[in-house]
């Protein structure tokens, strides 16, 4: 029998090396994965880990998700494929805990059935219905529902899944007063259809009224919209609520748009709060509004021609996050010894002010003409927190017989008691921060274009001590579980800023669109006309916007295609060749070797 030649043994066992050590990296590193870009964009926030980490229950993820979504909307398949990879990440982070079950529907299936009496919500066309939504049952028979998932709402995913999960953790939900005296907050004309929606998603929401004596002490937060002047003992009722550890957000405003807009006529100036928050060392000037023509939104005066709005102005809070500001007022700080005060929210570098007066009866066009914009910064939120004084030096109602029905007097705050003051009533106005909203599926149905609402429910959040939640994220969420995914995310960066970009712009129109039709004036020619312009520049954003997402598939699938000539042809005929050239030099070797 011939003899094996030590030069092909020694070849073979490289190979073989090779295939060992492919395989041990592959079993011990392959779920191994490493984000390198500078703002962590494809790793699940800190907070979710920490809530996923301590869920109490086993939970299952239930995906319903129709075979062939493309049919309804390929910008929508292409985001289900996102959202599997995303949902995947948390049962990674929790194998023991979390189970993703993804269910696949077709029409007239028990599945479908299935999924529309769990309150999955069907996309429908002419001929057919899609299903794309997430059920969340935990252990003890609690089940959370996503109708639908929207494209639009991508940086909202994380937000939206972990704050549904963090409800597990909690025995009860946060309770949140809310109290309006000059908005409603219910029936067809109110402005907060968006916001109260969020709240009743997120906690158990309680209206208050004006004629409250008492505010108890297991609501968790309390919030004043557009409060202006307080009755005396509703005064005391807040005051004291606040005295015993109480965490309240003022909402106040020097000119408020949407009560213009309810009443008809625009609000006189109110300085009622000025004295209220003055005794806190917060100093609030009702008669002026705070602009930013620099970062101010654009409008078109009766001419067609583009100009800032310097009192419709985006800012950012202390983490980044965009904010949309409608007419604000500004505030300044007195230091008290007793408070701390942290600045939550300011205007970008410079900024400006406009008397009330020189607003209310004005039209915008004049309105930028007599603007003045200066080199200050004004502070648009703040959070008080210490030992508050009351404004009160005893009970109102000491010396009568009803004495007794309202709370017993405390001069002084426990050091738990919180304040939050933001100088814009309207700022959670839907106008303000909603681009289009879905009666049929409120919270996880709206699209969003400020993160104004998503800002105060984090606010809610630590004032009330529950668990933070993952801000929104302007960026593209994913594990990269797959090759395919790694290059769509690649390809996804390179047109980062360009799609960024021309989000923001189909966000805007969208907004204008949405703002001009609430107007509802259809007898006007010229308001007629306006919309139909909202609508082909909306309609032009969205093409653009569809342009650079084709683009990114096409750079994904010329990813691919290299790929795969390359692992299939080329990289196998580079170890083939390798291999014979290492066994040529060996056998040179040996044979110079044998010579000697």
């Amino acid at each position: 029998m011939k003899r094996v030649s030590p030069i092909l043994f020694i070849a073979f066992l490289l190979l073989l090396l090779f295939v060992v050590v492919n395989l041990t990296t592959s079993w011990i590193f392959g779920s191994f994965l490493i984000d390198a870009t500078s703002n962590q964009r494809y790793t699940l926030n800190k907070q979710t880990h920490s809530i996923v980490k301590s869920l109490p229950q086993k939970v299952k993820l239930r995906l319903y998700l129709s075979n062939d979504l493309s049919g309804y909307d390929w910008n929508i398949a292409a985001y289900a494929a996102e959202v599997v990879s995303f949902l995947s990440r948390y049962q990674q982070l929790q194998p023991n805990k979390i189970n993703l079950q993804i269910y696949r529907i077709e029409n007239g299936g028990e599945k479908e059935k299935q999924a529309l009496n769990n309150g999955i919500l069907p996309l429908s066309t002419d001929d057919q219905n899609y299903y794309f939504g997430l059920s969340i049952l935990a252990d003890d028979g609690r089940n959370f529902i996503i109708p639908n998932f929207l494209p639009e709402r991508r940086q909202l995913l994380e937000t939206d899944l972990s704050r549904l999960l963090a409800d597990l953790a909690m025995p009860e939900k946060l309770k949140v007063g809310i109290f309006s005296p000059n908005l409603p907050l219910s029936g067809d004309k109110t402005p907060f259809n968006a916001f109260l929606s969020l709240l009743s998603q997120n906690y158990d929401l309680l209206q208050i009224s004006p004629k409250d004596f008492y505010i108890p002490q297991n609501i968790d937060v309390l919030i004043l919209i557009n409060p202006s002047r307080l009755e005396t003992l509703f005064a005391y009722a807040v005051d004291q609520y606040l005295m015993r550890g109480g965490k309240v957000i003022f909402l106040i405003d020097p000119y408020s748009e949407l009560r213009h807009k309810q009443q008809g006529y625009p609000p006189k100036p109110d300085t009622h709060m000025e004295e209220f928050l003055k005794t806190w060392g917060i100093k609030y000037n009702s008669r002026k509004i705070t602009g930013d023509e620099i970062n101010g939104e654009k409008i078109r005066d009766n001419n067609g021609q583009t100009k800032t709005y310097p009192l419709w102005f985006w800012t950012k809070d202390n983490q980044g996050k965009k904010l949309h500001f409608y007419t604000p007022g500004s505030l300044e700080i007195n230091n008290y010894p007793d408070l701390t005060y942290e600045l939550l929210v300011s205007t970008l570098d410079k900024s400006g002010e406009i008397g009330v007066e020189k607003v209310r009866y004005a039209p915008k066009t004049k309105i930028i003409q007599n603007y003045v914009q200066d080199n200050n910064q004004r502070i648009l939120a703040l959070l008080v927190q210490g030992e508050f004084r009351s404004h009160f030096r005893g009970n109102p109602l000491e010396g009568t017989q009803s004495v007794n029905k309202i709370a017993p007097f405390l001069p002084w705050s426990s050091k738990d008691a919180a304040v939050v003051v933001i100088a814009d009533s309207d700022w959670i106005g839907d106008n303000s921060w909603v681009a289009s909203f879905n009666q049929l599926n409120p919270v996880f149905g709206t699209n969003i274009y400020a993160d104004n609402a998503y800002f105060l429910l984090n606010l809610i959040d630590r004032l009330g001590k529950r668990q933070q939640i993952p801000f929104p994220n302007n960026h593209l969420y994913g594990a990269k579980t797959n090759i395919a995914q790694v290059f769509y995310l690649k390809s996804f960066q390179a047109y980062e800023k360009q799609r960024e970009k021309l989000e923001d712009q189909e966000k805007l129109s969208a907004a204008v669109l949405y703002n001009l039709k609430q107007l509802n004036d259809n007898n006007n020619i010229h308001y007629q006309q306006e919309i139909q312009q909202a609508q082909a520049q909306n309609q032009r954003d969205q093409q653009a916007l569809k342009a650079v997402n084709r683009q990114i598939e096409y750079d994904t699938n010329n990813y691919l295609k290299h790929f795969i000539l390359f692992n299939v042809l080329i990289f196998p005929l580079l170890i083939f060749l390798f291999i014979i050239l290492l066994v040529f030099i060996l056998r040179k070797l040996f044979l110079l070797k044998v010579a000697k």
